[in-house]
């Protein structure tokens, strides 16, 4: 069962990678190129609307080398029962601790989803109020913050990641010619649609292809599952 949730997360989470040298234990820290450190959800009877920020690079590039970050906030909305999005288009009015920001939502290409990032990271404390706006429908609600409830945080996620991940990390970068850069992410347990479950899920892909990954419960933080 564990499996089978892990590699369906993995498809959620899409292309990611990390950069080291091959002979140093490897500080994930040091080497993500984006960071999402919360998630903030506001859930009605059809739609639901989250907002995640963090840091990534400014410049997103798989080249195995980390290079100037920046802050981001993603505003992402979906169906509730997963289903494709009508083609229509999506307009935001999103309020972050009293100041408005406003713009139109871009349907993904590899998910049901239409998302935009606003470009503001926000703490877990954030006040946060979103309306989305397409024919006939305004999906109007509070962005509740999900991680403020998490018992493990980003960084200590990060701490569990190296020490069940630092074998492999560095087998995969002892040649000095295989690069690598990670990415960190909060993902949902879709499993049971009754359960407000989250993960951390840290993964790295190196030039050559090798992959490695982790799932962290952000409750307790035990390892999940591992991919290596």
């Amino acid at each position: 069962m564990k499996k089978k949730l892990f590699l369906s997360l993995m498809l959620l989470v899409g292309v990611f990678s990390f950069s080291a040298c091959g002979n140093n234990k490897i500080d994930l820290n040091n080497y993500l190129i984006e960071e999402r450190e919360n998630l903030f959800v506001a859930e009605g009877p059809l739609y639901t609307a989250t907002y995640s920020s963090g840091q990534r690079e400014k410049d997103y590039a798989l080249d195995g080398v980390r290079n100037e970050m920046t802050d981001f906030g993603i505003i992402s909305f979906s169906r509730n029962d997963n289903a494709p999005l009508a083609n229509d288009t999506y307009t935001y009015v999103i309020t972050i601790d009293g100041q408005e920001y406003t713009g139109f939502l871009e349907k993904s290409p590899i998910d049901n989803t239409c998302s935009v990032d606003v470009g503001v990271k926000v703490s877990n404390d954030a006040e946060m109020n979103i309306k989305i706006s397409f024919t006939g429908y305004t999906f109007t609600g509070d962005l509740i913050s999900a991680s403020k409830d998490f018992s493990v945080d980003s960084k200590a996620a990060l701490k569990i990641a190296n020490k069940e991940l630092g074998e492999e990390l560095k087998n995969i970068t002892a040649d000095k010619n295989n690069s690598l850069e990670a990415v960190m992410k909060i993902v949902k347990d879709y499993s049971n649609s009754e359960t407000k479950r989250y993960y951390w899920y840290i993964g790295a892909v190196s030039t050559n292809g090798d992959t490695v990954g982790i799932l962290i419960d952000t409750t307790n933080g035990e390892v999940v599952a591992t991919k290596a």
